[in-house]
């Protein structure tokens, strides 16, 4: 990849793990799984929680193909399906709705009680869940060489650099944001996804079937 290239593609991958991962939309559910503990505990619990993510990315990321390789899925195969789901998740985050987190109330109410949320709900599912594997995985295969796998992984670390922040610092976020900003950012996180998403299915089908970008 040229520097031009590089550039937009690193563009490109920060916006879609960014928004996937979606940390202020998750600012609500981070506090009330952390209620009662002290600012300190907190801070520690969001740096596990980032540090989770991360290394769950990482491992897609350097990974991905193997995987796929093992269950005989073709790449072009996963960038459309990926692509349908990434599109789900975008449609449903248009509509502010909360159940793309992939944890269940159940679920929250027992990490609650638990002493350590930091790796689960919180690392994974909630900031890494399956659409955000997906979009790490999908990323990695729009270009080959160890250059894509670079910039997407300095792309999860400034994503996950951000929740940490955003999770550090929620009380005052939601003093400022409200619920309302909340949906709202979430509401363009959504939109920004829906649109990649679309891209990733038209280059899967591109590469699957190579006879339609013949008239170009």
């Amino acid at each position: 990849m040229s520097g031009t290239d590089e550039l937009n593609f690193f563009v490109t991958s920060f916006i879609s793990l960014f928004a996937i991962v979606n940390p202020f939309g998750n600012t609500p559910l981070f506090l009330s799984l952390t209620e009662g503990k002290s600012t300190k505990e907190q801070h520690r619990i969001s740096l596990r929680a980032a540090m989770t993510s991360f290394l769950i990315l990482a491992a897609f990321i350097f990974l991905g193909k193997p995987i796929l390789f093992f269950f005989r899925v073709t790449i072009p195969a996963f960038q459309i399906a990926g692509g349908i789901l990434i599109f789900i998740i975008g449609v449903t985050m248009l509509r502010a709705f909360r159940f793309w987190a992939r944890s269940t109330p159940e679920e929250e109410r027992e990490a609650s009680e638990k002493q350590d949320i930091a790796v689960i709900p919180l690392g994974i599912p909630i900031l890494t869940g399956p659409g955000a594997i997906t979009t790490a995985m999908v990323l990695t295969f729009q270009h080959t060489g160890i250059e894509a796998k670079l910039v997407v992984t300095l792309s999860a670390v400034l994503v996950c650099l951000i929740a940490y922040l955003v999770f550090r610092e929620s009380s005052y976020l939601m003093r400022i944001m409200g619920n309302t900003g909340i949906n709202i950012l979430t509401r363009l996180m959504g939109l920004l996804l829906t649109v990649i998403a679309a891209q990733f299915i038209i280059n899967g089908l591109l590469s699957a079937f190579p006879f339609l970008s013949s008239g170009r």
